[in-house]
């Protein structure tokens, strides 16, 4: 398994190994909510409300009651009858039409009849987007969070058994796999994307000229360019908020250290100095603290320390093993033994207290939606690399699979402008 991004990096450099689009990676539901919000999505024209209907679900927010139920409610703003409403078993009935590329969405209580907020989406050129932004409309609305449905992933794919013919390939697509596109092809191993912060570039480790080296990517034009090639590791870059420097880890000066590169006039700053390794650093929210792995205790924890530097103070405290930390907001996703197993937990920062919420025995690089109400991981199906997405409380998970080859190094990207 890999524990961790410097060890793959360590791995990679010892041994010096030398596109077109895949399909849509299948969504497979294997876990959903039995508690939540009671909703019913009446049918909807071209589809969208099985695209709103999987949305909801898998945010563990939502009780989903079969649409079917309300075939015969499925005009918008028709007449409603309370009585029949109440039979439909749920909360809430949304119902919606199509207005040309857009769509308009009305919610009604079913216990009053009543509308309780309608929206019009925006004609756009990709049908699933309309939906998805529709039930972020219907999330933020019964939940009081900001949607995360129409945002994106980006991916590693690995096809080719030998080492010879293997290709790596950087993909991006809908936060529910449909829609990927690839950003990057290459004969030589690519890891640890990040999103900055506007969604536009991505961050990621490159093996193309033979040692590890970190560059910037324009998802929508393609121009990259490459940031970090010092001598030795570079790896586990990530964005800070503002989108004007990478926390990255170096080995330039021995042992894998945290710095942070400015993006503006390319100067590195070592931020830790131990004899341990610090690797997988983290921004907060607001830019002033990263969070970062060190085994300096003797094994794995997560640390935290101002992005100016100073001294740093240990996070978790329970369990032998804790690393690979995402950070949204308050809540910190990270990998944590259990058991000879190796699980994603979520926590609150300054909190003690973990939820395991995978159930995998190698489960890794966790990222974190935008509200922090779901997590994206690796884990392994029947000796496969695939994808799991679980929400915050555990109460839904499904798995994306690719049609061929592995699926690694997950992230989830910010909201889109």
């Amino acid at each position: 398994m890999k524990i961790n991004k410097i060890r793959s990096l360590i791995f990679l450099l010892a041994i010096s190994v030398m596109g077109s689009a895949l399909a849509d990676l299948e969504l497979r539901i294997s876990k959903t909510s039995s508690r939540g919000i009671p909703v019913v999505i009446a049918p909807m024209a071209g589809g969208a409300h099985a695209i709103i209907e999987a949305d909801l679900n898998r945010s563990g927010r939502f009780k989903i009651v079969s649409s079917q139920r309300a075939t015969n409610m499925a005009t918008f703003g028709g007449a409603l009858e309370p009585g029949r409403l109440k039979m439909l078993g749920a909360a809430f009935l949304v119902r919606g039409r199509r207005t040309g590329a857009g769509l308009d969405i009305e919610i009604v209580s079913t216990a009053t009849g009543k509308r309780d907020a309608s929206y019009r989406i925006g004609n756009l050129p990709n049908q699933r987007r309309v939906a998805h932004q529709a039930a972020d409309k219907i999330f933020e609305q019964l939940v009081k969070i900001k949607g995360a449905f129409d945002t994106r992933l980006v991916y590693v794919t690995v096809t080719g058994r030998a080492i010879s013919d293997r290709v790596y390939k950087l993909f991006v697509a809908d936060a529910d796999g449909y829609n990927p596109r690839a950003i990057l092809t290459s004969r030589k191993p690519v890891m640890s994307p990040s999103w900055s912060a506007d969604g536009s570039q991505i961050a990621y480790v490159s093996f193309e000229r033979g040692t590890p080296a970190i560059y910037v990517q324009n998802i929508f034009t393609g121009q990259k360019r490459m940031v970090s090639s010092r001598r030795g590791i570079n790896g586990a870059p990530s964005w800070s908020p503002d989108g004007s420097k990478l926390a990255l880890s170096l080995s330039v000066d021995g042992n894998p250290e945290v710095y942070i590169l400015s993006l503006t006039n390319g100067a590195f700053k070592r931020l830790t100095n131990s004899r341990a390794i610090d690797t997988e650093p983290n921004w907060t929210k607001d830019g002033r603290s990263i969070i970062f792995t060190s085994d300096r205790g003797g094994r794995p924890q997560l640390y935290k320390m101002s992005a100016s530097g100073g001294s740093s103070r240990r996070v978790t405290f329970d369990g032998s093993y804790n690393s690979a930390a995402d950070v949204v907001g308050d809540k910190i996703a990270f990998v944590r033994r259990v058991s000879g197993a190796f699980r994603v937990a979520i926590m609150e920062d300054g909190q003690r207290g973990a939820r395991v919420v995978s159930d995998g025995r190698f489960d890794e690089s966790p990222s974190l939606a935008p509200n922090a109400t779901m997590v994206v991981y690796a884990t392994q199906n029947k000796g496969r690399g695939t994808l799991s997405v679980v929400s915050d409380n555990g109460y839904a998970k499904q798995e994306l699979l690719s049609p061929g080859g592995d699926v690694r190094e997950p992230a989830w990207s910010p909201y889109l402008r």
